[in-house]
């Protein structure tokens, strides 16, 4: 493509490498910010909706990507799941800082642990089925507060007439969890700057790449036959 083609295509997809993970980002951190800090009557199930639909929308940002580029392809699917990652690290960083500034800690006794195990099945395009299992532990908890009675995570925090420390969100947005899970946690925080950044600028490398390709391969086609030009 010559010309004012090609120009309007590198705006195109250098555009999409800037906008696509900045517009994911902001969505994700948006939702999950409405989730935890929404009003009283506003649903807790929306912000978590926009916070999935930034991860998806994250992974398929790649499509956004030049292909002309041999490493296009790469570039696009890992910097696709490494947004993605960046959404669900935005979603558990907001949560967890809204969880430290307003969430009350209590010491608690566990009554039981209930292990439950949830399994789905679906059947893929070829007609092959294929089985993913979760296992959640539901603590029913006595409480100090009052509040909460009962905490689910994807491990078992104690077992059956332990005592444990728990912060909950006195506003009911936010699930339960460990007080000790709350200290020295920055992974979350770290992982949600150093994601845009990252996939941004291999992105915007990736499409220099693809312009530079293409200029010296016109470059090879005009030396080789010049009356091209």
């Amino acid at each position: 493509m010559h010309g004012t083609g090609k120009r309007a295509e590198v705006l195109f997809h250098t555009a999409g490498a800037v906008l696509a993970p900045l517009c994911a980002m902001a969505l994700a951190y948006w939702g999950a910010s409405y989730a935890v800090n929404g009003g009283p009557h506003s649903s807790v199930y929306f912000g978590n909706a926009a916070v999935t639909v930034a991860f998806f929308g994250a992974l398929a940002s790649g499509f956004l990507t030049d292909t002309s580029h041999p490493l296009q392809p790469f570039v696009a699917i890992v910097t696709s799941l490494v947004l993605a990652l960046g959404v669900v690290a935005v979603s558990s960083a907001v949560e967890k800082e809204a969880m430290r500034l307003r969430g009350v800690s209590t010491r608690c006794t566990v009554l039981d642990v209930d292990r439950q195990v949830h399994t789905s099945t679906y059947t893929d395009s070829n007609g092959i089925s294929h089985t993913t299992t979760t296992v959640d532990y539901k603590h029913r908890l006595d409480c100090a507060a009052g509040r909460p009675d009962t905490m689910t995570r994807d491990e078992k925090k104690a077992g059956k007439g332990e005592h444990l420390q728990v912060t909950y969100d006195p506003r009911g947005r936010m699930e339960p969890l460990p007080t000790r899970d709350l200290k020295g946690d920055g992974s979350w925080r770290t992982l949600a700057l150093v994601c845009l950044p990252a996939v941004v600028g291999v992105r915007v490398l990736a499409v220099l790449a693809a312009v530079g390709e293409h200029r010296r391969a016109r470059r090879r086609l005009y030396q080789r036959y010049p009356y091209l030009r």
